[in-house]
């Protein structure tokens, strides 16, 4: 019996290389950033400070493996408490009907420049699809915590109009293109 229960432990400790280990986002080094044109002259930088997911990297091929977020849109910061407000408004973000704000990777692909991920983003309700691309990097033992930790950095852009944001506003008041960047530490948990 206890063979059988050796083989059912070891099966149960080998999961994950199947399907990836879990890595905890480290939020205190850990980001999701916006900008966006204003007047065609400047850019206006945001972020959302609140932000949870689940990221699982092969640990047999260094590879991502899944990604999955969520940002929460009420506590949007632009630096400036008016904005912030009205970007909660209706003709924005909606926050009071649309608090959160998900991404879900759909497919991962890695290549010599790096990894691209292609994702479901949902905003205000609507879902479209979305390429980020950048990097993976580590692992390192964090000196510290002497965990094993990784770096995920993502770029990407979304068009505002098409998840119903400021639909009515030129894109000379606000541009309608907006950079998103991702930069996660994450430890082995």
């Amino acid at each position: 019996m206890s063979k059988l229960l050796s083989v059912v432990v070891a099966g149960a400790l080998s999961v994950n290389w199947l399907f990836g280990a879990a890595y905890q986002i480290d939020a205190t080094h850990s980001s999701v950033n916006f900008h966006v044109s204003h007047m065609t002259v400047s850019k206006v930088d945001g972020n959302f400070p609140e932000f949870n997911g689940i990221v699982e990297i092969d640990p047999k091929t260094k590879n991502l493996t899944k990604l999955e977020g969520e940002i929460q849109i009420d506590k949007i910061n632009t630096r400036n408490t008016k904005r912030d407000s009205h970007l909660l408004g209706v003709e924005y973000f909606d926050a009071s009907n649309f608090p959160k704000g998900t991404l879900k990777a759909t497919k991962i692909t890695k290549d010599k420049k790096g990894i691209k991920v292609e994702a479901e983003l949902t905003l205000r309700g609507v879902t479209k699809k979305v390429i980020f691309t950048g990097q993976l990097k580590g692992p390192i033992q964090n000196p510290m915590t002497k965990k094993e930790t990784w770096g995920l950095n993502l770029e990407g852009t979304i068009n505002r109009k098409d998840f119903n944001i400021a639909k009515d506003t030129s894109g000379v008041t606000m541009g309608e293109e907006v950079a998103i960047s991702i930069s996660l530490e994450l430890h082995a948990q």
